[in-house]
């Protein structure tokens, strides 16, 4: 069925245009048992939140949250990026555990980033800031790369260097993301 007067998803990306149209198609196709009215596809497609997936945070820099954490999820940040339109320099706010594919999320991330903020999370399968600044200079992401004890502390030194221009990427893992987002909720 064609669907017509439909706002784009409030999700940010080029690809919440293909998640809408496939959760229309299942609906459409579960009709005779779901019934939704256009109105509350409208609704729903303008109120779906998904925190922590490219999630833009209100305020100047512009700061973007995203718990990729693999190769293909980091692509998908990589493209998400590059079709948010120019900012003079991007710092990563990055943190991961170690027994994820640190080299391919690096890699799909390849000239995006102009700074890394590398981080070390806590546990047992945290992966060290002296381990993530090894991964991102060999896989060729490119960007200057500066250590830090843990997400906040990488999240504070992004904020210091950045001018309303700039935009701070924290990525990498749950953990990093929910260390950034329950700090700025305390404040």
């Amino acid at each position: 069925a064609t669907r017509s007067g439909l706002a784009p998803p409030a999700l940010r990306g080029a690809c919440q245009f293909a998640n809408a149209s496939v959760a229309i198609a299942a609906l459409d196709t579960l009709r005779d048992r779901i019934p939704v009215s256009m109105q509350a596809i409208r609704e729903g497609l303008s109120r779906v939140e998904l925190p922590g997936r490219f999630q833009v945070l209100p305020g100047v820099p512009a700061v973007i949250v995203d718990v990729a954490h693999n190769p293909h999820a980091a692509e998908m940040l990589a493209r998400n990026l590059a079709d948010q339109g120019f900012y003079p320099n991007t710092r990563a706010v990055f943190g991961m555990l170690a027994d994820k594919d640190l080299a391919g999320v690096c890699g799909a991330l390849k000239g995006r980033i102009d700074e890394w903020h590398v981080a070390s999370l806590s546990g047992p399968r945290a992966a060290s800031a002296p381990h993530l600044a090894h991964v991102v200079r060999s896989s060729g992401a490119g960007g200057t790369v500066t250590e830090h004890a843990s997400p906040l502390a990488a999240y504070s030194v992004a904020r210091e260097l950045s001018n309303e221009n700039d935009r701070i990427v924290v990525f990498g893992s749950f953990l990093t993301v929910a260390e950034i987002l329950g700090a700025r909720q305390r404040h």
